[in-house]
């Protein structure tokens, strides 16, 4: 038996895929970016919430990405060691530290995220422009419906 034969026979037919296809995706990628960069998955997970928004907390990334804050703490100071982000003291509460991508990490960032954008484009070529546009629609709702259903 293969592991794709559990698709038709698993009690949660679309969780099971979801998984199935974010295995075969991403932690080939992922490997590869460790190879390349030396960068593991939680520093790319802080890598991607600085890139998108300036001035973060560690505590916004662990409640944006779910992750403990021990491991996103260690993702800070080894992106800090490596040049890929700064830490300021809060102006307002010094205890506190304000997160910033820096160049070097942004520029790593765009890397990692054209080979991961490339990556998708292949697995989506089993999909025509209409069925790409059907599955993005219905992926983004229930990711939008995320508070109602978790």
């Amino acid at each position: 038996m293969k592991l794709i034969d559990i698709l038709d026979a698993t009690p949660f037919p679309i969780g099971y895929r979801i998984a199935f296809l974010t295995n075969f995706w991403r932690e080939p990628q992922l490997r590869q970016m460790e190879r390349d960069t030396g960068l593991i998955r939680p520093e790319l997970t802080v890598l991607m919430c600085l890139s998108f928004r300036r001035d973060l907390y560690a505590r916004d990334i662990c409640e944006v990405t779910e992750q403990p804050s021990n491991t996103v703490s260690r993702a800070v100071s080894s992106l800090e060691n490596k040049g890929c982000l700064t830490r300021q003291k809060d102006t307002v509460d010094t205890r506190r530290q304000v997160l910033n991508i820096t160049p070097k990490g942004q520029d790593l960032h765009d890397k990692i995220m054209a080979n991961f954008a490339a990556s998708e484009a292949k697995m989506l070529g089993a999909l025509n422009t209409e069925e790409r546009e059907t599955l993005t629609g219905l992926l983004d709702k229930i990711a939008r419906s995320v508070d109602d259903w978790r």
